[in-house]
């Protein structure tokens, strides 16, 4: 099937202007965290999940402080990543001659509510408790290290990612909850993570850091009552070097897809390499939305590179159902009629290629427009 010059010079600028839409996508806007869905728990089973008011009292107060030493191991498609780092608290008099009664450490009030994997982590302070200020306040670190769980990703607009993974830092003794002797976890907000070598991690770029309060009520069906825990939040922020993911995911994609479209373009007389232009772009397609789909988690929505192999799928089924319609023509055409049928076959290959391209752009523009 031979395009006549002027569509095939069409057909060259379209192309073009896919690869530079293509690259517009390099510059779009980041996609905004999404916070926790009110009154669902974040790596905890049961429970609700809600803001903290701003004018909440209680009765006592530790303050918090995370330091993020090495950040590795984040697996998207089991919804993991590895941290270690230390946690700073500091509370006053009262909450100290409390504990001291109670005969519990410090550390005893606390748990990291989405850590799994308990056995393979460690949570162990780096030395005594200090008084400071003239036993106003009490101060004590510890090291911390383990696996931890990302209640979910917005992978919309996959491969183009920012992720938010949280530290969730909770009060755990039931005799300290909100309703009982209420231990609130105030965290610090101007700390030094954003100048911290350690939250570098292979493939992602870190943009930000930030911390938040909140409340995890539980409900006890048998007593009709609820406890409520303070819970203090570390979201570190990362999003994909956006040129990378475009060089590894995209440009396969439109390199395959551009050799499928161009296929109508071959000569005439080269239809047994025309026909199996198409075939072999459907199964590398297939194998490349598999290499793609084994580094994230399902999702119950098409991400943006989901769209883009769906269509492409259609278009390689139409290029090779072109071939079939066209093959079946000219071999049911008399010798009079060739050239009149050929002129016919260029004609709407060129209709279907501008349509296929015009197609991806459609789909490109939607992902910014979102």
């Amino acid at each position: 099937m031979r395009v006549r010059l002027p569509a095939r010079r069409l057909l060259l600028w379209l192309l073009g202007t896919l690869m530079a839409l293509a690259l517009l996508l390099v510059s779009q806007p980041p996609t905004p965290r999404s916070q926790p869905e009110q009154g669902l728990a974040s790596g905890v089973v049961g429970g609700r999940v809600l803001p903290m008011p701003a004018d909440l009292q209680a009765p006592h107060r530790m303050r918090v402080a995370f330091q993020i030493d090495d950040l590795r191991q984040m697996e998207l498609s089991h919804k993991t990543f590895r941290a270690e780092g230390r946690l700073h608290l500091a509370w006053d008099a009262a909450l100290n001659q409390l504990m001291r009664e109670q005969e519990i450490e410090p550390i005893g009030l606390l748990r990291f509510a989405n850590q799994v994997e308990d056995w393979n982590s460690v949570l162990e302070s780096t030395g005594p408790v200090r008084a400071a200020e003239g036993g106003a306040r009490y101060l004590q670190a510890f090291r911390f290290e383990g696996l931890f769980y990302v209640n979910g990703f917005d992978l919309r607009s996959a491969p183009f990612l920012r992720v938010s993974l949280p530290l969730i830092l909770e009060v755990a003794d039931d005799r300290f909850s909100l309703e009982g002797r209420g231990v609130l976890l105030d965290p610090l907000r101007d700390s030094d993570l954003q100048r911290s070598d350690g939250l570098s991690m292979a493939g992602f770029r870190f943009v930000g850091a930030g911390v938040e309060r909140a409340l995890h009520r539980l409900d006890n069906p048998f007593e009709r009552s609820q406890q409520t825990f303070s819970r203090a939040v570390l979201h570190l922020e990362y999003r994909t070097d956006d040129l990378a993911a475009a060089l590894r995911w995209i440009l396969p994609l439109l390199l395959v897809m551009a050799v499928v479209l161009l296929a109508p373009s071959l000569d005439s007389d080269r239809d047994e390499l025309s026909f199996g232009l198409p075939s072999a772009g459907l199964l590398t397609l297939v194998v490349l939305q598999e290499g793609f789909r084994s580094q994230v988690p399902a999702t119950p929505y098409l991400t943006f590179l989901d769209q883009l192999y769906a269509y492409s799928y259609a278009v390689a089924v139409a290029v090779f159902l072109l071939f079939v319609w066209g093959g079946n023509l000219r071999a049911s055409a008399s010798r009079g009629e060739a050239t009149g049928v050929q002129q016919r076959i260029n004609r709407i290959c060129s209709v279907v290629q501008i349509s296929a391209l015009l197609g991806y752009g459609v789909i490109l523009l939607g992902s910014r427009l979102r």
